[in-house]
């Protein structure tokens, strides 16, 4: 199933809730904290995700038949799946020849054709707000922090309460670390999630000490 259509539910083991229109009705913001916690422990952890359906059954194809109301193309899936923390593979299915080929087309695609973050940041049906998506519209960075990565160790560490050792190492690999922020905001200006970068990084700074 895909990581786009599940991740904003909570568990079910009933697969058709997650294609049930009236699933979408309410207001859905962002990851469900308990996929959340799970899969930050996946990539802490180093156990591989493996994401199926990335097309969410097709439904993600098409902006009728997507619960967001917004379609989105065969890279953008693949390339929204490949960045979540945790996934290492997906399993994109195909009926012909022809989609399997536009599958493996992701291999050479660009930036640009697997950018999928102006268009999530404009569903109409469920606002993505505040949470990184980790897509780098923010860069460049006026200090050379890799905010992507930095909110993404961050969001590891609040998921589980914790500063997993593995993190850790990680993060001081960084060759600028979040302490390093200017404040400058220029950043924000360029996130289409609004995510309130310059407050991320004295989160980070709280979370590792620099």
């Amino acid at each position: 199933m895909s990581y786009y259509i599940t991740s904003v539910l909570p568990p079910n083991e009933d697969i058709n809730v997650m294609f049930d229109k009236a699933s979408y009705e309410t207001v859905l913001s962002n990851i469900d904290p308990e996929r959340q916690e799970l899969y930050s422990l996946c990539e802490s952890q180093g156990v591989a995700i493996t994401v199926m359906k990335p097309y969410g059954g097709g439904a993600l194809l098409s902006a009728e038949a997507s619960p967001f109301g917004a379609a989105m193309s065969v890279a953008q899936c693949l390339h929204y799946c490949l960045t979540r923390p945790g996934v290492a593979t997906v399993l994109a299915g195909a009926v012909n020849k022809e989609e399997l080929m536009e599958a493996v087309a992701y291999c050479d695609a660009g930036d640009a054709e697997r950018d999928y973050a102006k268009l999530l940041s404009s569903c109409p049906a469920h606002p993505f707000t505040d949470k990184c998506m980790y897509c780098g519209h923010c860069a460049p960075c006026t200090a050379g922090i890799d905010i992507a990565s930095v909110n993404k160790f961050a969001d590891l560490c609040e998921a589980q309460h914790m500063v997993p050792e593995t993190v850790r190492e990680h993060y001081n690999v960084l060759s600028v670390k979040a302490g390093a922020c200017v404040k400058c905001g220029q950043c924000e200006t360029r996130c289409p999630f609004g995510v309130k970068i310059v407050e991320h990084m004295q989160k980070a700074v709280d979370i590792f000490g620099e």
